[in-house]
């Protein structure tokens, strides 16, 4: 199971997919830069858009928190605190 919420992994590479960084096609999920290199493998960002796949992966909101990865949040404080 992925680490994202309602979010598969990509079929060539395996880096989990974020939002606006993946395409649909026939029932599996590619993202973007596999994509580009299946279609296109002379393009010349290719890399740079790799980078930014993986980079996406880092910043993007975790749906279950571990002890390994920091401690739990803590809810919002009350009014009073004395």
């Amino acid at each position: 199971m992925p680490k994202f919420h309602g979010l598969r992994n990509c079929v060539t590479c395996g880096i989990p997919c974020t939002p606006m960084n993946y395409v649909d096609y026939k029932g599996k999920r590619y993202c973007i830069a596999c994509w580009t290199e299946k279609n296109n493998p002379d393009h010349p960002d290719l890399e740079e858009m790799r980078q930014k796949v993986k980079d996406a992966v880092d910043v993007w909101k975790c749906a279950k928190w571990t002890r390994e990865e920091g401690p739990l949040p803590e809810g919002p404080l009350s009014v009073r605190t004395e």
